[in-house]
């Protein structure tokens, strides 16, 4: 399978009938720069080479933060996982299944991550050999066609793929509960050609009707105003306003990462140092010091000055590059809604985690919250098309049902944060002494009620009683005989 942009002209052709939105100018300008920039292979990847002698460009050194970038947005977002209740157990287990069967939870990282830098994704819900599979799909291969004020309703999907010296491309139009698909074949990539027959290259028909009220296919967009494309429900990439902070970035690492070139080891010897030998090759004198030669070796000259090797080797600017870099970062994460040193170019600080950023009200906190709930959608719109999908095979029938999708957000604790809030809970009478003690030391009850009862046996022998640990009155021995509700 060959990859090509979106062709919405193949779209209008395979379905004259729909009104296909005219957005071509967009995904070949803005979404084809952003994939290029998340490619690691920007517009401003190669300058000129200076010198008297030197032409051409050359390669400069890159970050790519733009993928690094998404890579973070993609981890705050989705490292933690999240978690599908549904009501109906045969439901739950049905999907589970579908989504492990389908690499699920291992594919949708990268997807996200893509989805970050080209403004959205699509994840497809089909029918394959009689059982519901998964397809991810980069926002540059899918188009909206119908939505309305809460999700897309309708959407394209452009497949290319090249077999026996003819290029067949496959247009899909999804619909609510609905698919149908149109093949056409040509011998240049660089036009649609002829409809031909599905059989040429798939083995399902022309038309699927799951007889769902929910789309096949959940859209994903990231939750950034799009200020290039006002009409439809396009997303936009979360760097699309920091191209020019990208390139900075870039630029600023290409000149630390030079500065070892040209602040290597330079000396300056005297000329009587220098030897000459013929080139073999060309037959031409080349003078050279021979950096290798541990030897004596006689020189004349009149002052000793003129024998001295001088060192001229530069200081490196290794701190003045951090500092700028960082800088820089911090402006990206300003303009992307990350709280500042998010990103770092320190080893010591790196990237926090998902949980710790939850810990803190931030502005990443809430920039990852509102992705979070954009996502929630997009599973619970999956979790709807794989139970329609299920019914159309016959695997399952038709019932009432909900699902609920929650993230995992749990925030770190340390452990003396843990046993202060345990005995503040106890003091206020709000949690037992053997609760506290099964979290403190993370055991189960049994263990729990036999180191209270040591507990209270050691405050004998040292004057102290466990409510000098544990808070409550020193009279109320809450040990062993603690009923059962005191445990709740």
């Amino acid at each position: 399978m060959e990859v090509f942009p979106i062709n919405i002209t193949a779209i209008k052709q395979a379905f004259p009938d729909t009104n296909i939105p005219d957005v071509e100018s967009y995904y070949n300008t803005h979404i084809e720069e952003w994939k290029n920039i998340f490619e690691n292979n920007p517009p401003w990847k190669k300058v000129k080479i200076c010198g008297l002698y030197k032409k051409g460009d050359r390669d400069i050194n890159r970050l790519n933060v733009g993928k690094v970038l998404c890579d973070c947005f993609a981890d705050l977002s989705f490292a933690e996982q999240c978690e599908i209740t549904l009501d109906d157990k045969e439901y739950q287990e049905y999907v589970e299944n579908v989504l492990e069967q389908n690499g699920f939870w291992e594919n949708m990282p990268e997807t996200i991550s893509n989805a970050y830098a080209l403004g959205g994704c699509a994840v497809k819900v089909f029918v394959k050999k009689g059982f519901p599979a998964i397809d991810f799909v980069h926002g540059d291969k899918f188009l909206p066609v119908e939505w309305n004020g809460k999700n897309v309703t309708a959407g394209a999907f452009v497949t290319v793929t090249r077999r026996n010296d003819y290029y067949y491309t496959l247009v899909e139009m999804q619909k609510t509960g609905k698919a149908m698909y149109k093949l056409f074949r040509s011998a240049n990539s660089s036009y649609i050609g002829t409809e031909c027959n599905l059989s040429e290259l798939y083995s399902f028909s022309d038309s699927t009707d799951y007889k769902s009220d929910v789309p096949m296919f959940a859209y994903f967009r990231p939750c950034v105003s799009n200020n290039a494309e006002y009409d439809t429900p396009l997303g936009m990439s979360i760097y699309a306003n920091s191209v020019d902070t990208l390139k900075a970035l870039d630029t600023t690492f290409d000149s630390f990462a030079r500065e070892f070139i040209l602040g290597k080891k330079r000396i300056t010897v005297p000329s009587s140092a220098i030897q000459t030998v013929i080139d073999s090759k060309t037959g031409k004198l080349v003078q050279y010091f021979d950096t290798d030669d541990e030897v004596f070796v006689a020189l004349s000259a009149n002052e000793r000055d003129e024998l001295k090797i001088t060192d001229n080797t530069t200081n490196l600017r290794i701190a003045e590059h951090v500092s700028g870099i960082n800088a820089l970062l911090n402006i990206l994460c300003f303009q992307v809604g990350l709280s500042a040193g998010t990103l770092s170019f320190d080893a010591v600080q790196g990237m926090k985690t998902a949980t710790e950023v939850v810990s803190q009200d931030s502005k990443t906190a809430r920039t990852i919250k509102s992705n979070k709930n954009l996502l929630t959608e997009m599973i619970e719109t999956i979790v709807h098309a794989i139970i329609a999908a299920g019914i159309h095979c016959g695997h399952l029938t038709k019932k009432n049902y909900s699902v609920t999708v929650g993230f995992k957000d749990n925030i770190i604790i340390d452990d003396n944060t843990l046993i202060d809030n345990n005995i503040k809970l106890v003091q206020a009478g709000l949690k037992s002494k053997i609760k506290a003690i099964m979290e403190v030391q993370k055991c189960d009850e049994k263990t729990a009620q036999e180191e209270l009862k040591r507990i209270i046996k050691e405050q004998d022998v040292s004057g102290l009683s466990v409510d000098d640990f544990l808070g409550g009155d020193e009279n109320d021995q809450t040990g062993a005989d603690e009923p059962q509700s005191g445990l709740e």
